[in-house]
């Protein structure tokens, strides 16, 4: 099943496999040809051995998932076994010893998402969260590059991209925009620094370049307060 490219295709986006497999050490202890390795990176570009049979997953992350509860719905003493399993309650939903097929556990994962979807809120899909965290780090490199006035310009962006998605994805913008402000923040600093030097052209510069980022923050008392002071003095 989980070599299956419509079944994989189809459960990147509306659940989460959790695989207990107790006998994998055995058979790499036996070289057994299905405990064969392909080198790779793992997400943090480190090199590391995967397993053929089950790609892109590593025999200590297979072994630490067989230590996890899912082993333990498995009741009946027979392999292959498959439960969908509330993630919530962690009680299963339905089950089918000997396994489905893969049209099968398709309909079975729509119609317990459906359920699931209606109790709890929209879930969320693996695609939209890793094009969401590839934008956050886009966010983060043009902060550490230009700055938290080009940054506040390109959080805008994700912002608008994530308007319509669930809560759970929207959250994962905010850890960046909470890096853009304590910018921002040294920035009005330097700007205040400027202005008590009588450097009022530089100071200005620098606020302007805040502005739209700031508006309905915090700190845009801060920011209108600095501004004024740039002004030129009547008369």
């Amino acid at each position: 099943m989980l070599q299956n490219e419509k079944y994989i295709d189809f459960a990147n986006d509306n659940s989460v496999e959790v695989l207990a497999l107790g006998s994998l050490q055995d058979g790499i202890d036996k070289k057994d040809r299905r405990a064969e390795t392909y080198e790779g990176k793992d997400e943090k570009g480190n090199p590391v051995k995967f397993m053929k049979e089950f790609a892109g997953m590593t025999a200590e992350q297979i072994n630490a998932l067989n230590g996890s509860p899912g082993g333990q719905y498995n009741k009946t003493g027979k392999i292959p076994y498959v439960g969908i399993v509330d993630p919530f309650t962690l009680q299963e939903i339905k089950s089918q010893p000997g396994g489905f097929a893969a049209g099968q556990l398709m309909d079975a994962v729509a119609e317990a998402k459906a359920k699931l979807n209606k109790e709890h809120g929209p879930s969320v899909k693996r695609s939209s969260l890793k094009k969401i965290e590839a934008a956050v780090k886009s966010v983060e490199a043009t902060l550490e590059k230009g700055g938290a006035a080009k940054a506040f310009a390109d959080y805008a962006k994700l912002e608008a991209s994530v308007a319509k998605e669930p809560e759970a994805l929207k959250a994962k913008t905010k850890p960046v925009h909470e890096k853009i402000l304590e910018a921002a923040k040294s920035d009005l600093d330097k700007a205040e620094g400027l202005i008590s030097s009588g450097d009022l052209k530089g100071a200005t510069t620098i606020l302007n370049s805040l502005k739209s980022g700031l508006k309905g923050t915090d700190l845009e008392a801060k920011l209108k307060e600095l501004l004024e002071k740039t002004k030129p003095a009547p008369g």
